[in-house]
């Protein structure tokens, strides 16, 4: 998915304005919850989301969504992400 088409998608759903985020390689949460739903489209590089079936890798042009409430986890591996995340309270 491009990022043109990803941001026609979260104002078609109600999102807030996206915004960028950068995380560096090796990067890693603990499990937690959000009071928010996001959706995510990796820019660059690859985003692992953790859930309770195990480790997602996503890359460059893919997206996943979190809904408000779900137990997971961000990381990456040896390489960095780049990502666009919209949120809908």
């Amino acid at each position: 998915m491009t990022e043109d088409d990803f941001r026609e998608l979260l104002t078609s759903q109600g999102c807030d304005e996206p915004s960028e985020y950068s995380y560096s390689a090796d990067y890693s949460t603990e499990l937690h919850t959000h009071e928010f739903g996001a959706q995510l489209l990796v820019l660059e590089g690859e985003f692992i989301l953790e859930l309770d079936d195990g480790k997602h890798i996503f890359k460059a042009g893919e997206t996943c969504q979190v809904p408000s409430g779900t137990v997971h986890a961000e990381h990456t591996g040896e390489v960095f992400a780049r990502t666009l995340v919209g949120r809908t309270y």
